[in-house]
């Protein structure tokens, strides 16, 4: 397996992967250009073009550029972003469905939406330890410099990087079989090292997701599982636990919990309630909608913190209803390979912890302007999920002489 994944990302090319890591790793706050790269090499696969065009492309397609359309208005990031927005996404919809394409086995495709989601959070992860290293878990100060040029990021968007190494835990157990054990280490390597970097900044929204993901892991793999499997399941489970009640100190006076301690003392479970604040400025986004439809300014009281509501805010009300629409078909694929007998269990559990991921940071995450990289990560995910449930289920349509289209 090892020698075909490599054959596999030999085939993509090194200058496609080394524009597609410089896009997600954001290399010194440049991945805009990196992306103008990716736009540039995929036109360059006419044939894989031809037949890749779907309903979910144009739909994407429309949303972006009507969004960078009302961005244009108020450019306050740079110009360079208005055709940025208007073509990164649709774009990367279809690397997602080329890298698909490409490695076709659900195994290589699983595989690779991990490698692509570690990529997105090594500049995090680096940030993190480095302030970990140097000042210890007793800091109070969640804002941390990011690791390329140093600017400070606050914590809600830098624990955002870590979300799909949380679902580590569910992925393995979900295909421990088939995952290398030199594999296994290095992935609970990487979950291990997140875990600490989510406690310095503590981000309780990637330990929810910890355990929401692997309740979902749970859920789906026992029923499918023989009770042997199981029994060995449940014992390494009630084994870890051991280990970690006897070992980790979950005093909230102790250092490692210092930052979680803080939030905690002033009116936590309150806050949690409201979502940090950002529940007023739902309400007052929809109210928004109805009086401002065409959207509003930035400054009339900032982010929506919220994907689709601070889409509104830029766009209107056009991108607004365009990206529910390709929302709701996202949420429509994931249930048919949820469902679908022909689907690998591995990878319907990785797709339904990656929507939780996605969908738990696009509800609280202030949107396009805020976390476009996340949001491009996300097309490329869905593409290279509906490809592969497109092809499992009907075929290669891409080769398929009968097919004109995916869609």
């Amino acid at each position: 397996m090892k020698r075909e994944l490599i054959a596999k990302i030999q085939t993509i090319g090194f200058i496609p992967l080394l524009f597609l890591i410089g896009l997600f790793t954001n290399i010194f706050n440049y991945g805009y250009l990196f992306a103008y790269g990716c736009i540039g090499l995929i036109l360059l696969k006419k044939q894989f073009l031809k037949k890749a065009i779907d309903r979910n492309f144009l739909l994407l397609t429309f949303f972006s550029i009507t969004y960078s359309l009302f961005y244009a208005l108020n450019p306050w990031k740079g110009l360079q972003f208005v055709v940025i927005y208007a073509s990164a996404p649709p774009i990367l919809y279809l690397w997602g469905k080329y890298i698909s394409y490409i490695f076709k086995d659900s195994i290589l495709i699983f595989f690779s939406a991990i490698i692509l989601t570690f990529i997105y959070s090594l500049p995090a992860m680096a940030s993190v330890v480095l302030n970990i290293l140097e000042g210890g878990f007793g800091q109070l100060d969640r804002n941390l410099p990011m690791f390329w040029g140093g600017e400070v990021v606050n914590a809600t968007a830098m624990g955002a990087f870590f979300v799909f190494n949380m679902c580590i835990p569910a992925l393995l157990f979900s295909a421990y079989k088939i995952i290398p054990k030199y594999l296994i280490v290095v992935l609970s390597t990487v979950f291990i090292i997140s875990l600490l970097c989510v406690l310095r900044i503590g981000s309780r929204t990637q330990l929810a997701i910890f355990m929401l993901s692997l309740i979902i892991s749970l859920v789906v793999a026992i029923p499918k599982r023989s009770f042997k499997e199981n029994s060995v399941t449940f014992t390494v489970f009630t084994i870890l636990l051991g280990v970690a009640a006897t070992q980790v100190s979950l005093d909230l006076d102790s250092d490692i919990l210092a930052t979680f301690a803080s939030r905690m003392e002033d009116d936590g479970a309150a806050d949690i309630a409201s979502g940090g604040g950002r529940t007023k400025l739902w309400v007052k986004s929809i109210d928004y909608m109805f009086e401002k439809p065409l959207g509003w300014d930035l400054a009339e009281f900032g982010y929506s913190h919220n994907l689709w509501l601070d889409a509104l805010r830029v766009g209107g009300f056009i991108p607004f209803v365009a990206l529910i629409l390709y929302s709701l078909r996202f949420v429509n694929l994931i249930y048919n390979i949820f469902f679908s007998k022909k689907i690998d269990m591995s990878f319907q559990i990785l797709c339904l912890t990656y929507t939780l991921g996605f969908f738990s940071l696009f509800m609280v995450e202030p949107g396009i302007d805020g976390t476009f990289t996340l949001f491009i990560l996300f097309c490329l995910f869905v593409g290279l999920v509906r490809h592969h449930y497109i092809t499992t289920n009907n075929g290669n349509v891409l080769n398929a002489n009968n097919h004109q289209s995916i869609n």
